[in-house]
């Protein structure tokens, strides 16, 4: 996978696991925490995340989509203060859990410029959001497709789940990705859920990081 690090000098770390395809910008509109450092991890052709997380007193850990998946195995084993899934479950490729199967493999399968368009407009919903979204630079189209295909065959090997203990689980209640009822399904027994107004993509409704874990 690729990083990107923000170094504060800070004693405190937040990492962020993003999306499958999606601008690591998705979220530079948020106000980071004081005295916090970022690592934000993307593209997930490989699962490999070469870092040093034995400075920091406390971590914090946000994932969206896929990158609840991609985060329990590469945070597996590092001591988390919390751990916040966002529209994402531990097993995105499942007919009652995540992602049905069909449809996963149909948006591989498929992938193209024109499908791509489509599935960003279905993971922001209104026109608002979607510009939001659009404002951002997009990653390479052949890199993507890369990162989903690496992701399929990589998920179908490993279906292992709570590799971590996660603390929240924020779902969008427009959610057409993961929907809604599979979130709750995989998420009713692990952990506190928090329900919000907001689709796929919902960081456009938050202001701060902090308002996903308090």
């Amino acid at each position: 996978m690729k990083i990107k690090f923000e170094d504060h000098q800070a004693q405190n770390l937040l990492v962020y696991f993003a999306g499958w395809g999606t601008p690591i910008s998705a979220v530079s509109h948020l106000v980071m925490p004081e005295n916090y450092d970022l690592l934000i991890c993307y593209d997930y052709q490989d699962l490999s995340l070469d870092f040093d997380f034995s400075g920091y007193q406390k971590i914090r850990l946000v994932a969206w989509s896929m990158g609840v998946w991609v985060a329990e195995r590469a945070l597996q084993g590092t001591p988390l203060e919390s751990a916040t899934a966002v529209n994402g479950t531990g097993l995105p490729c499942d007919d009652q859990a995540g992602i049905p199967f069909t449809i996963f493999k149909g948006t591989l399968d498929n992938l193209n410029e024109t499908t791509r368009a489509k599935f960003e407009r279905r993971i922001c919903g209104d026109k608002t959001n979607l510009a939001f979204y659009h404002s951002m630079p997009a990653r390479d189209f052949q890199e993507i497709q890369q990162e989903l295909t690496a992701l399929f065959h990589a998920i179908e090997q490993d279906q292992r789940t709570d590799l971590i203990q996660w603390t929240k689980a924020i779902i969008g209640c427009k959610d057409k990705i993961f929907s809604p009822e599979n979130q709750r399904h995989y998420w009713c027994t692990r952990c506190e859920i928090n329900e919000i107004e907001g689709e796929h993509y919902l960081f456009s409704h938050l202001t701060h990081w902090a308002q996903l874990w308090n």
